[in-house]
């Protein structure tokens, strides 16, 4: 299963932008506070095929696939 971001301000947003997208796509819930975490069921071909449409249904709301953030280390991950 394929996951990807969704810069967003609500879940809810979300939902209603993807509606019935093609893909097995789903909201999965709140990943940090300004993006939402969304995940796939599509092997390559339809992936190629179907997230044109994907892309487009979110732009329609105003809404933007953003790149997965670098993993932030603090002082107590390190040790």
């Amino acid at each position: 299963m394929g996951r990807f971001l969704v810069k967003a301000n609500s879940v809810n947003a979300v939902r209603k932008a993807l509606g019935r997208a093609p893909g097995g796509v789903r909201v999965v819930g709140r990943f940090d506070r300004e993006t939402i975490e969304c995940a796939h069921t599509m092997e390559a071909h339809s992936l190629s095929r179907h997230w044109p449409v994907v892309v487009s249904r979110l732009a329609k709301a105003g809404l933007t696939v953003v790149e997965k953030p670098p993993e932030q280390h603090t002082d107590e991950q390190n040790h």
